[in-house]
């Protein structure tokens, strides 16, 4: 279980709007230490952006109950949050984590959407890494459920040059990881979600891909959504590509020092005299090949 009871220690939760988290009144039981599981989940937002040092917690629950939220913000010029365990952003609820400006967090694990609430709207939560974010786990990482349990609806953005760094990363079936930074993993990451790159996006690992996987790219004659993988790609699912404008060639779409398998199936969005394709190339490359139809 998810260490989020009363029954794991002392609590502490937000109780205001948006201020600043070094401001002890701002939670009911005073500022978090290490010690501490600390709540937001009265749809506040607690800001760590002061010259404060780090905001510490043992454990950090963004919306715990279905009818609950929270927003954690980390951001320039002087933010950062250690969390001693998880970082949960939606448990029941909805949750968000903003990471910006070159500013870091670290925890031991944590779940993005964890649960699906049977008779309830589902969990919600995303997290957002832009400008040279860190979020750096020692352990997993889940997003869209937990512990292998398929939870609610999760979103994973790395953006701009931030990066996440995991001991593994699974993707599950209502999740989806996005971005053009660099999701980094010790023991690999597992794609069950959806994988939809916004430019390149780096994975630094081995990565496997699910039977029900959904890999999303747009390509146009100057930009082409792409994954970089610096390990084994284990290739499965759907391959989704959207064509914007009339345009060929061929277009690198994942590279991997070694893929297995292929994708089991292929869609293609667009219009006009346009003939796509999908190629396996040199060994390493997943290939767009675009020719024009007209007569």
């Amino acid at each position: 279980m998810l260490s989020i009871s009363t029954a794991f220690g002392a609590t502490t939760a937000w109780q205001v709007g948006t201020s600043t988290w070094f401001y002890g009144p701002n939670w009911n039981n005073g500022e978090p230490d290490p010690s501490p599981n600390a709540f937001i989940n009265n749809g506040g937002t607690a800001q760590i952006t002061l010259d404060a040092g780090q905001a510490v917690a043992l454990s950090l629950t963004l919306g715990l109950n279905p009818d609950q939220w929270g927003t954690v913000e980390v951001s320039a010029p002087f933010g950062g949050l250690t969390v001693g365990q998880a970082i949960i952003i939606g448990y029941r609820g909805k949750g968000n984590l903003v990471i910006t400006d070159g500013d870091s967090v670290m925890s031991a694990s944590a779940s993005i959407a964890s649960l699906t609430n049977e008779l309830l709207p589902p969990s919600q939560g995303s997290a957002t890494l832009n400008g040279g974010g860190l979020w750096t786990l020692s352990g997993r990482f889940d997003v869209g459920g937990y512990n292998n349990t398929p939870g609610g609806v999760a979103l994973l953005n790395v953006t701009n040059g931030s990066t996440v760094s995991a001991g593994s990363v699974r993707v599950y079936n209502s999740g989806t990881l996005t971005g053009n930074g660099t999701v980094s993993t010790a023991d690999g990451m597992t794609i069950d979600g959806t994988l939809a790159p916004s430019g390149t996006l780096t994975i630094d690992g081995n990565l496997s891909f699910g039977a029900n996987a959904n890999t999303r790219c747009n390509v146009s004659s100057t930009s082409v959504d792409n994954a970089q993988v610096s390990g084994a790609a284990f290739l499965n699912g759907k391959l989704s590509v959207t064509l914007n404008g009339l345009f060929t060639g061929d277009f690198t779409l994942l590279h991997a020092s070694t893929p297995y398998d292929q994708f089991s199936s292929y869609s293609f969005t667009y219009t006009g005299c346009l003939s796509p394709s999908i190629r396996y190339v040199n060994g390493t490359d997943v290939v767009l090949h675009v020719e024009s139809s007209c007569q």
